[in-house]
């Protein structure tokens, strides 16, 4: 059974454990947000589509419902909150509906506030034992609700105003509980008195995310869930997720789960099923490594570490950029690349980066690539075929851009998805070299 429901004390709004963890089942929590913070060893954490290596000091956020697994070192001690969100309704209305994105290595650290809410979390688990984890728990829920959420993430150097905030959490409210509507844009627009352009552009300069983007993450993020507790047929699935085809479907699943949903289904429904290994530590242990921890009061200066998802790439070239914000963090030190294990030969990677419209109106989109070469990176263009003149116009531009930015030998894609339209796309191709002295490489995608 995927769902493990958390039984809150009466009274009590926060449930807190201590354990030496070896593995977990793959399970969810329906009816709580939960806290992992690593006091011993480390915890390699699977959630959803991501994963995530910490250790001690380290902790992250797993919103509620999302399927997870935790498998800890042999000497792992780590504290788990469960925050019983729908009783933090006077801290934010939207609390039991927010998407919560906070890492300890990513946005906290980033905003140099790391050891704040490393003391939140401590303090937290500490209570357990006062009996009063209500208010260093509603301090903790009201830093992460004001700034650290799907709002927050991607749009780091832009302060909301608590209207705005609302605004976008009112929004994602309505996406999260009709997640199997066909046309939610329309509805979302018509629920809440506002245009089809405005909800765009709102969500957009909100938070650095396209409506469309938000809307396909919530729905892989549903279709997960049936895929672990059902054995509905994808067509099925498709259609409860509100995805127009079940190729579409597939296509956005991969995009987030780097696998097929029927790859999934069979890779992770065994999880469900096995037992924990999960064993209680004694109180006198958890409080002298709390009291250990609570010396850190120091933010890290090592880089954040960045969740690369489907958007953060989408974002790549533009205003809200985290890549080359992270390489300039601090500002004064040089992105540079893991040093490569004995014996191993470093090589460079590619990482792809959508040249559309957006970035036709943003014309420093490509100011900041040459900085990815310290890190053994190599960005690739990648342009969309989108029929032969509206393509013709996106390579132009692009070429003036990269004539503009000193940019001679960065690697072009130009993809397409119908073999009917290869002729247009080897016209195009031959075109760019003539005119630009641009090579592109045609990319057939299924």
């Amino acid at each position: 059974m995927l769902d493990v429901r958390i039984d809150f004390a009466p009274g009590t709004r926060v449930s807190t454990d201590v354990a030496s963890i070896r593995r977990t089942r793959l399970h969810a929590h329906p009816n709580a947000l939960e806290i992992v913070y690593v006091l011993r060893g480390s915890l390699h954490t699977r959630v959803s589509s991501e994963s995530f290596d910490l250790d001690a000091g380290d902790f992250v956020v797993l919103n509620r419902a999302d399927p997870h697994v935790l498998e800890g070192s042999p000497e792992n001690v780590t504290a788990v909150v469960h925050v019983n969100l729908e009783a933090f309704h006077d801290v934010s209305p939207y609390a039991d509906r927010m998407m919560f994105a906070c890492e300890s290595f990513d946005l906290p650290r980033y905003r140099r506030q790391e050891a704040l809410l490393r003391g939140l979390v401590l303090d937290t688990v500490d209570a357990r034992d006062t009996g009063d984890d209500g208010a260093p728990a509603t301090e903790l829920l009201r830093t992460l609700c004001n700034g650290y959420s799907l709002a927050d993430y991607y749009q780091r150097d832009r302060p909301l105003t608590a209207a705005a905030r609302e605004r976008f959490h009112s929004l994602m409210a309505y996406v999260q509980t009709h997640v199997g509507s066909r046309d939610l844009l329309e509805e979302v627009a018509r629920e809440h008195h506002y245009s089809k352009s405005y909800v765009s552009h709102f969500v957009k300069e909100t938070a650095a995310i396209s409506f469309t983007s938000a809307v396909n993450a919530a729905r892989a993020m549903h279709a997960e869930i049936l895929l672990l507790t059902t054995d509905y047929t994808m067509r099925d699935i498709s259609a409860q997720c509100g995805f127009s085809d079940v190729k579409y479907f597939t296509r956005c699943f991969v995009d987030w789960f780097k696998q097929t949903p029927a790859e999934y289904r069979a890779a992770n429904r065994p999880a469900v099923q096995r037992d924990d290994d999960v064993v209680p530590v004694p109180a006198e242990v958890t409080a002298e490594l709390i009291h250990e921890h609570r010396r850190r009061v120091a933010s890290p200066t090592d880089t954040p570490r960045l969740s690369i998802t489907p958007i953060l790439l989408k974002n790549v070239g533009s205003r809200a950029d985290l890549l080359t914000k992270v390489a300039d963090f601090p500002a004064d030190r040089p992105l540079a690349p893991e040093a490569a294990p004995a014996g191993v030969r470093r090589r460079n990677h590619l990482m792809p980066m959508r040249f559309g419209p957006a970035e036709v109106q943003g014309r420093g989109a490509l100011s900041g690539l040459a900085s990815f070469d310290q890190a053994g990176i190599t960005p690739c263009i990648v342009v969309e075929y989108s029929g032969r003149e509206a393509t013709a116009f996106l390579i132009d531009a692009l070429a003036t851009q990269l004539r503009d930015a000193g940019l001679t030998t960065v690697p072009v894609w130009l993809s397409y998805s119908g073999i009917h339209a290869r002729g247009a796309v080897d016209c195009l191709v031959d075109d760019a070299h003539t005119r630009h002295d641009l090579d592109i490489q045609p990319v057939f995608t299924r």
